[in-house]
């Protein structure tokens, strides 16, 4: 989901963007400025809130902490605001 969000800002094709990502390193760092926008987009569409801490400042330098971040912060939600 996340490649998918930032592939729609950035205007790329999913799978090109996941490729270049992949070859920056196996964490798939993504740019800071990007990831507060898809932040918020995440937040917004699954009624999350993230922390803003330390440990989420450090999840949103790449997409595979961020995803694992977002999950998590999903899997916590009262049942009923999950669905």
């Amino acid at each position: 989901m996340i490649i998918e969000l930032l592939a729609e800002d950035g205007g790329v094709n999913p799978a090109d963007l996941r490729r270049q990502l992949e070859e920056q390193g196996p964490g798939l760092p993504i740019d800071s400025l990007l990831a507060v926008e898809v932040l918020v987009r995440v937040e917004q569409r699954f009624g999350v809130q993230l922390d803003a801490n330390p440990a989420t400042a450090e999840a949103m330098q790449s997409v595979v902490a961020f995803a694992a971040t977002v999950r998590s912060a999903i899997v916590a939600l009262p049942s009923e605001a999950a669905q």
